[in-house]
């Protein structure tokens, strides 16, 4: 009697299905909880945001203050360095250039600008397989610049976050 209980339990579908979907569910709720909770889970933006009741606030200061001056700036990619083109002139002091992963925080990068006759260059390839959120920011913090990096490009375009009032 219990032969044939065993081999009724192995030959009917259903059985399996009553314990593989709720082990499935529970092995994937389990995953869910480490990847919300591992080491990158923050948020992409590296600005310190205060948040207030349950509402994200950051400065856009930079950005206005960049948006009034009408600063853009052009990026070219070269093989093994990159320049960097103000179209004014901002200081003697170099502006940060920040490479930002859309996902992964810890993926970001911040690139040392040195002074190059033509504008700001840094050595060491810049660009990689995937896409980059760029911020161009003056050393002082008063102004900042956004730009898209897609794998391939050999110009991006940096522009205020805001348009000009």
């Amino acid at each position: 009697m219990s032969t044939e209980s065993t081999s009724g339990f192995r030959r009917n579908p259903v059985l399996w299905l009553v314990l593989a979907i709720p082990l499935a569910t529970i092995l994937a709720g389990i995953w869910t909880l480490i990847v919300v909770s591992g080491e990158s889970a923050v948020d992409a933006d590296p600005d310190p945001v205060r948040r207030t009741a349950q509402v994200q606030v950051a400065s856009i200061d930079a950005d206005a203050e960049a948006a009034r001056r009408g600063l853009t700036a052009t990026l070219r990619l070269d093989e093994g360095s990159a320049l960097l083109r103000l179209d004014q002139a901002t200081g003697p002091q170099a502006p940060a250039l920040q490479l930002v992963h859309p996902l992964e925080s810890t993926l970001d990068r911040q690139l040392q600008l040195l002074p190059d006759r033509d504008g700001w260059r840094t050595n060491g390839p810049v660009a990689g397989s995937h896409v980059w959120q760029l911020r161009l920011i003056a050393a002082d913090g008063s102004w900042r610049l956004v730009g898209r990096y897609h794998p391939g490009d050999a110009e991006v375009e940096l522009a205020p976050a805001l348009a000009a009032p």
